[in-house]
């Protein structure tokens, strides 16, 4: 029997999503941030952060057995003090409390939580690449080409030259032509985080120049990060992208070509259900694919 069969279900969704969104670098206290520039961030905030998305992702697909991709959407999360510092919200207690980010506010969906900006963003400095990397790969299922090894970096990282916001250096550095190509795809995507640095706090300067977060996904255009997290949650690929992941969690190894049908079955029940998780979950554990892909797994295993 595979994890996915044995833990009870919000077991298995942390387990799950703390692998997908590479929770594990927070684990091991890789996302670090300039002590100068960032004093709030601590370890122990980065704990808090991952925390947060992982009760709001609970909350979402169990508790209230909710539409996945409104995970990109939802206002709904839950606080500590610690981070209501980060978030600039002002919270009494030290425990964990229910809380909804205001509608008239710039955040809403996993995106702009602190442990997602934190992880794609570099010590000193947010990264519109990074971010849009991140989505591509993780949510959309889309391959990026690593960059060419003689690419010079050094316009994007200068954050006090005269290039002052993220857009324009960004600008400056793709008039490269071996850059153009994959950053069309990542940098209109993460632009519109923008609005949140390297630790996730929101602001609408950078160097004294009001931040333009607008942008566009695959033909969907929006001004904001709250506009990208509806054009992320319409996206046709986010479903199927998560029923691939899955998948490749549940059987731990890609799908191969022989497995498409299956795949294209759990697609279409998921999007049956309203993309609900327990529907997915349903579905691939009692499918005659899955059962002879974990048989496969276990008689591997077994061999070794």
């Amino acid at each position: 029997m595979t994890g996915v069969q044995t833990c009870a279900l919000p077991i298995c969704i942390r387990a799950f999503f703390s692998d997908l969104l590479t929770f594990r670098r927070i684990d091991e206290g890789l996302v670090r941030k300039s002590p100068t520039e960032f004093p709030a961030f601590t370890l122990t905030l980065a704990g808090d952060a991952k925390e947060q998305t992982l009760r709001t992702i609970v909350d979402h697909l169990v508790t209230k057995e909710l539409d996945l991709r409104e995970l990109y959407t939802t206002r709904s999360t839950f606080l500590t003090p610690s981070l209501g510092t980060v978030y600039a919200v002002p919270l009494g207690g030290g425990a964990w409390g229910p809380y909804e980010f205001a509608e008239d506010g710039p955040r809403a969906g996993l995106l702009s939580h602190v442990s997602l900006m934190s992880l794609t963003a570099h010590p000193g400095r947010s990264s519109a690449t990074l971010r849009g990397k991140f989505v591509r790969e993780v949510l959309l299922c889309q391959d990026i080409p690593d960059p060419p090894a003689d690419v010079d970096f050094s316009i994007v990282a200068n954050t006090g030259g005269e290039l002052r916001t993220a857009r324009e250096r960004l600008r400056e550095h793709v008039s490269n032509d071996a850059c153009a190509g994959c950053h069309t795809l990542m940098d209109p995507i993460g632009l519109a985080f923008e609005n949140f640095d390297a630790i996730g706090a929101y602001r609408t300067q950078e160097n004294g120049a009001d931040i333009d977060a607008s942008g566009n996904l695959d033909g969907q255009s929006y001004d904001d990060a709250i506009g990208m997290g509806r054009a992320l949650r319409d996206h046709e690929s986010l479903g199927p992208c998560m029923t691939r992941n899955l998948y490749r969690y549940a059987v731990g190894r890609n799908p191969v070509p022989g497995e498409r049908a299956l795949l294209a079955f759990l697609d279409e029940r998921f999007a049956d259900s309203g993309y609900r998780w327990g529907s997915l979950i349903d579905a691939l554990v009692q499918s005659d694919g899955f059962l002879a892909a974990s048989g496969q797994r276990e008689a591997e295993e077994a061999a070794q």
